[in-house]
């Protein structure tokens, strides 16, 4: 037996959960509205029963039937002359439907002596009075459900009846009487047609989400495998709204695979490092004692090229331990001001070193919950980064500053820029453009950036330089 595919089995759960909705909401406006129609209703039966007290002539109905037959009639023919005299005040009432029947009901003939706006014959003659007494006994207005009405021949009705007194005396009643089962009946009518093309518009739309939904599953595995080749940056989606959401996935993706680098260079730093040193410290010790023995006077100069390049692998080896992912922090509350002050004198020295000069800036700044010695390495990595790229002299710039709740450390210089193709590669470990570099100092400071929970942005313009803004949480 074949299986049902996610997309199906998606639209079998979305048609059901639709449904489900569309049939409740659908019966709650179903009772709401057969209660607004049963008011409606109830005001127009009002309005009509008063419109024919108002209207009948003054007198009995007896006194209406002697103008046209003699009282020595039979009843019947008194009251078929009765309701032809009535039967103009009917013919004035308008009713936009064929569901209410009104007429006059006489105590004295007790019966039903005229009726609209459809004349009935069997109404007037053909029902047991018997039948009729109970119900227009009252001597007060009332509003009735009658289960099996007489007026409409067993159908379920609401009836409104309303006493007519002459002299003091009550002589009749004028009714209204609607059909609720042909109510009922329409109003069933109305909610079926206007769930059906609910229903209708729910399947067109499943039709479309079935679509959409393997146009994005189709574009989820290209993405994918963009992911897996490293070529997601100018991917695009064919649905062409969806190509900002990939491309935030892509950028966020490239940030946990970066980050993800720095913990295994930081885990394997801090299996191998102190392995590394104790050999090495070893032999630059053997050089350092063989390069001052007379005999191996010549040979000076090849022992300090020896020398310089195991303490450049120590260098190396000690970059590496400050990307190690065990590296403890103290965080202490402190102000970025103080740290950079305390730093500064060494700052100039590396600054007179490469002919340049450090100006700092320091704005009026709140403390910040901070790792004191993390920030200082970040501090010292990103000026040391800015003097490599201004080889000849120029001016290293720090800021800080106070922006809404986040205190910004700035840090600019005025070498030749960043080049925006490998801009996004900024913080990977081991990429550099230096020659001697390491490419591991920008990837310390991602990573201290990344443990303060803080945000590096990076602004750089072709000749005019770069510049490194570290936003910290005010503490």
């Amino acid at each position: 037996m074949k299986k049902t595919n996610l997309t199906t089995r998606l639209n079998f759960k979305i048609v059901f959960v639709v449904l489900l909705l569309m049939i409740t909401v659908t019966a709650y406006n179903h009772w709401l509205y057969v209660q607004e129609e049963n008011n409606k209703n109830i005001a127009l039966l009002m309005s009509i029963t008063e419109f024919l007290v108002q209207k009948k002539p003054s007198g009995s109905f007896a006194d209406i039937a002697a103008q046209h037959v003699s009282l020595q009639q039979p009843v019947q023919e008194q009251v078929l002359a009765i309701n032809k005299e009535l039967h103009p005040i009917l013919n004035d009432i308008f009713v936009p439907m064929n569901m209410i029947k009104f007429g006059f009901y006489s105590r004295q003939y007790e019966r039903i002596v005229a009726i609209g706006p459809q004349w009935d014959t069997s109404l007037l003659i053909g029902i047991n009075p018997c039948k009729l007494q109970t119900i227009y006994a009252a001597n007060t207005d009332q509003l009735l459900k009658n289960k099996n009405s007489v007026v409409w021949h067993g159908a379920n009705t609401l009836a409104y009846i309303k006493p007519i007194s002459e002299n003091g005396v009550i002589i009749g009643h004028a009714f209204a009487s609607i059909n609720q089962d042909a109510v009922y009946s329409a109003i069933w009518k109305r909610t079926i047609s206007t769930f059906l093309g609910a229903f209708l518009m729910l399947l067109v739309c499943v039709a479309v989400f079935r679509e959409l939904f393997v146009k994005l599953k189709k574009d989820l595995q290209i993405f994918a495998e963009s992911i897996l080749d490293g070529r997601t940056c100018n991917y695009e989606s064919e649905i062409e709204e969806f190509t900002p959401i990939l491309k935030h996935i892509s950028e966020q993706t490239e940030k946990m695979t970066k980050l993800d680098r720095l913990n295994i260079i930081g885990e394997m730093a801090a299996g191998i490092a102190h392995e590394i040193r104790n050999p090495m410290t070893t032999v630059r010790g053997f050089l350092q004692f063989l390069s001052i023995k007379k005999e191996f006077t010549k040979q000076k100069e090849n022992f300090d090229l020896m020398i310089d390049e195991l303490d450049r692998a120590n260098s190396i080896i000690t970059e590496f331990l400050s990307l190690a992912k065990n590296k403890t922090m103290e965080f202490s509350e402190i102000n970025l001001n103080t740290i950079i002050h305390d730093i500064y004198p060494l700052l100039q020295a590396d600054a007179m070193r490469n002919n340049c000069e450090i100006k700092v800036m320091l704005g009026d700044i709140p403390n910040v919950f901070v790792d004191q010695n993390s920030i200082r390495q970040l501090i010292l990595n990103m000026v040391r980064n800015g003097l490599d790229a201004m080889p000849g002299s120029g001016i290293i710039n720090i800021y800080t500053e106070s922006v809404e709740s986040k205190v910004l450390l700035s840090i600019q210089d005025c070498g030749g820029g960043i080049p925006p193709e490998i801009r996004d590669k900024l913080g990977t470990p081991f990429f550099t453009t230096k020659e001697q570099g390491t490419g591991l100092g920008l990837a310390i400071c991602y990573q201290i950036v990344q443990r303060h929970s803080a945000t590096l942005s990076i602004e750089s313009s072709l000749g005019r330089g770069t510049t490194f803004t570290v936003g910290f949480r005010q503490s």
